[in-house]
């Protein structure tokens, strides 16, 4: 009884008050939580808690503290990470562990002593949390290697019928398949809008063939002209080539999914 938590969820608002370990929250209604509080059990000296929500729209909010409310009720946001830490002389003999299923990824590995649990710009929800306090030493409950994840690259396509669809990121199938809709045109863009002149790309278009590079946030492809995209390039440039490699891949007619190209190599068909 080291701690207690519980949680607000959306339809189902205040979760019962669970004990170290435990979860809080409801999986698999697609429903997301818009609060939570951490209480410390009495008898633990100065032991505390603090904890920080990031939350849709608003982003990390101040820590708080001891069952303080952190995140929202009535504003139908959603949380998308977390971060939460023990205060006190006390803390020196534990380590606290957390960890967060979050929409399209289920259950994330654990974090522990304020390190981000969940997703940041992915506009994905936190269904529930699970939190730990462990004496200092002990192994961690699970997996501790994917806690959070972080968007660093979106992009959306211009698609036959639909238009402009939604951006989607890191990984992210952007566009369709099985429906026979051409793709006509491409927009990519580092979510750090600072890093778009260090990617570039450019797509050979239907008639018209390679079209000129394009930096992050720029269209690439065509937009009324029934012309379908059949092939992309896409490459990093200055500090984000020394630290990364671009992988892409396509799903091409006839062919489906073809294999990986990357840092500038070609995909697609010509």
């Amino acid at each position: 009884k080291i701690i207690s938590y519980q949680s607000y969820m959306q339809t189902f608002g205040w979760q019962p008050v669970v004990q170290n370990g435990y979860q809080t929250g409801v999986t698999g209604y697609a429903k997301r939580l818009e609060a939570f509080k951490i209480n410390v059990g009495s008898g633990y000296g100065d032991l505390g808690i603090q904890y920080s929500a990031h939350v849709e729209s608003y982003g990390w909010q101040d820590y708080v503290s001891n069952g303080t409310l952190a995140g929202t009720t009535g504003k139908s946001k959603r949380i998308e990470a977390v971060k939460i830490k023990l205060t006190g002389s006390q803390a020196s003999k534990y380590d606290i562990y957390y960890r967060v299923h979050a929409q399209s990824y289920g259950w994330l590995d654990w974090a522990k002593n304020g390190e981000p649990s969940g997703t940041k710009d992915y506009a994905k929800r936190i269904e529930a949390v699970q939190v730990k306090v462990v004496p200092k030493g002990n192994p961690a409950p699970g997996a501790t290697s994917i806690a959070f994840k972080e968007a660093k690259i979106a992009y959306k396509t211009h698609v036959q019928t639909y238009g402009w669809m939604s951006k989607v990121h890191d990984g992210e199938t952007a566009g369709t398949s099985g429906k026979a809709k051409r793709m006509e045109a491409l927009n990519i863009a580092m979510v750090d809008s600072s890093y778009n002149k260090e990617i570039s790309y450019r797509t050979h278009v239907q008639t018209y063939g390679w079209q000129k590079w394009v930096n992050g946030g720029k269209n690439s492809g065509t937009e009324g002209k029934a012309k379908r995209l059949e092939a992309i390039q896409i490459e990093l440039k200055d500090s984000l080539a020394d630290q990364y490699d671009i992988y892409y891949r396509v799903h091409a007619q006839t062919y489906g999914w073809l294999d990986w190209a990357k840092n500038g190599e070609k995909a697609g068909t010509e």
